[in-house]
């Protein structure tokens, strides 16, 4: 257990600012999905390029601040409460999943996205990368899974101290 209790000021601030966070990359996941369909969906450059572009821009903007900052709160969180870090499964996972979904994007969709980018801007029709569609359709999952676990808190102790 920890020594370290967040007062309830504290607790109530980091909380909100977690939820405000995660809301808004999940948001943000969904935007880029939708993004992506439109790209995938269309045969003018342009528009593939804008998607493209846009997505690019969101993605070290908005998904990798948004994920840095819900699981920088959701730790403090978990440390400075009752529920800990890694005591409750439905806490463990969901650090997991939010590790997944912040690292795994900028490992596969973040290049991807510069190659579809490319294309467009050389004028090919090509299909999109596939990786940009799976990192965005994989993003938009995890992170409602983890919104799920958040509310329905499933499956009891871990038996982990933290």
């Amino acid at each position: 257990m920890s020594d370290v209790r967040l007062t309830r000021d504290h607790r109530r601030w980091l909380l909100t600012t977690h939820i405000g966070a995660s809301v808004g990359w999940l948001g943000v996941a969904y935007a880029m999905l939708v993004m992506t369909i439109t790209a995938a969906g269309s045969d003018d450059l342009a528009t593939r390029q804008g998607a493209y572009a846009l997505m690019s821009v969101l993605d070290l903007a908005a998904v990798l601040p948004l994920g840095l900052l819900a699981l920088a709160t959701g730790v403090i969180l978990g440390l400075g409460t009752h529920w800990g870090l890694i005591r409750h499964w439905w806490v463990a996972v969901k650090l997991g999943l939010n590790l997944a979904a912040l690292v795994i994007p900028m490992l596969t969709r973040h290049p991807a996205l510069g190659d579809a980018l490319a294309a467009a801007r050389a004028g090919l029709l090509t299909d999109p990368a596939r990786q940009v569609l799976d990192a965005s359709i994989a993003s938009v999952v995890v992170l409602s899974v983890a919104t799920v676990l958040s509310v329905y808190k499933p499956w009891g102790k871990t038996g982990a101290p933290l």
